[in-house]
């Protein structure tokens, strides 16, 4: 994605939406220390460099990513701090110092070296400083899990990538095209989410997350939001796990919410959603396995996947139902396309309930390190 100056001033007031609700305005990154780790084209690092801090690192493998870092500073006529960019990748990054500020965003999943590199993250976050990261929860990432799976089906992965790329643009557009204010283009969506080997595996949980950091970092904020906070004031020393556990069980009240992006449920007892977020797990489990199997050509195991699919879909087309009806026909009729012999444009193009279905994938967390 590439930003003139009109749209620049627009992304910036996103940035700046998006840090104040995670509560980090724009002066709490003047004159401070920040890292951006996973930077990639760079375009959001513009902001945070506009805010003028004392030292920005940026770190950044890929090639092109660092072609695109090195031309976004060139065209910046704006006030900023020019950051020090570091190729290598993040596991041989050696900081010279700890960072008042530390961002990553929508790179880490839950694979176990990944775990680890959020264990370095919050290692690099000084007392009194804060971590940003993403995590993914598995009710917000099932309507694309199942987009992703009816891609695989639908394409013939000898053809051409460029060829694979407009089918599923075809085939998902009447999808798309349903998602107000996207940001990203119908192709890099279907490279990024159908078409990347690893996307499956960009699942974080936020308990997850919150097992991996352990109890030395407190959340400060999400968004979106779904955390009131009624603790006295007098009596926070000490509170980071409890406060955690609140969050991590106010995120499970609002699972509903997570399906589906367009609407807002009423929150429910975690207790009351822990058979379809469970659901949802087995389901990404055996995404996972249907993947792989593909991707081995065991037509055997992947037949076998297929109607465990198919038998996921129907159990969790029946749980939404008893919450509400319009989700449960949704996913009801993503299992019946799954269960057809083949996977059609028409079919998917024809999709009306689901075809708008998307959840609130992607969920900012903020988290301090107590000073």
């Amino acid at each position: 994605m590439r930003y003139g100056y009109a749209d620049l001033g627009a992304h910036f007031e996103r940035r700046d939406s998006l840090y104040r609700s995670l509560g980090l305005p724009a002066v709490a990154f003047r004159g401070v220390r920040v890292l951006e780790v996973a930077a990639g084209s760079g375009q959001n690092s513009l902001y945070v460099a506009a805010c003028q801090p004392a030292a920005y690192d940026l770190v950044e493998p890929n090639p092109a990513g660092q072609r695109d870092i090195r031309a976004a500073y060139a065209g910046l006529s704006l006030d900023h701090t020019p950051p020090r960019l570091f190729t290598e990748q993040f596991e041989a990054f050696a900081a010279d110092g700890l960072y008042d500020i530390v961002l990553c965003e929508n790179w880490l999943g839950s694979l176990p070296h990944e775990l680890e590199l959020i264990r370095k993250l919050a290692g690099l976050v000084a007392p009194g400083g804060v971590l940003v990261l993403t995590v993914v929860p598995l009710s917000g990432f099932f309507a694309n899990i199942v987009r992703k799976l009816l891609a695989l089906r639908a394409v013939d992965r000898a053809d051409p990538f460029e060829q694979q790329v407009t089918q599923l643009v075809q085939m998902f557009g009447p999808h798309l095209s349903t998602i107000a204010n996207m940001t990203r283009s119908h192709e890099d969506w279907v490279k990024d989410c159908l078409l990347n080997p690893h996307y499956l595996n960009v699942a974080l949980p936020l308990d997850t997350l919150l097992d991996t950091i352990g109890g030395q970092m407190e959340v400060l904020a999400t968004f979106p939001r779904f955390t009131a906070d009624w603790r006295w004031f007098k009596a926070l020393t000490g509170e980071a796990r409890q406060f955690n556990a609140h969050t991590l069980d106010a995120c499970r009240s609002h699972t509903l919410s997570f399906v589906d992006y367009r609407r807002l449920f009423a929150p429910r007892p975690a207790a009351l959603n822990a058979d379809l977020e469970d659901a949802f797990a087995g389901f990404h489990r055996s995404a996972l396995a249907w993947q792989e199997a593909a991707a081995t050509a065991d037509d055997g195991g992947r037949a076998g996947h297929d109607r465990e699919i198919s038998d996921r879909l129907a159990a969790i087309a029946a749980v939404l139902a008893q919450a509400d009806a319009e989700l449960g026909e949704a996913v009801s009729e993503a299992a019946a396309v799954w269960r057809q012999a083949a996977i059609t444009a028409d079919a998917v193009c024809g999709m009306r309930k689901f075809a708008g279905l998307f959840g609130r994938e992607t969920v900012y967390v903020s988290l301090t390190r107590p000073a």
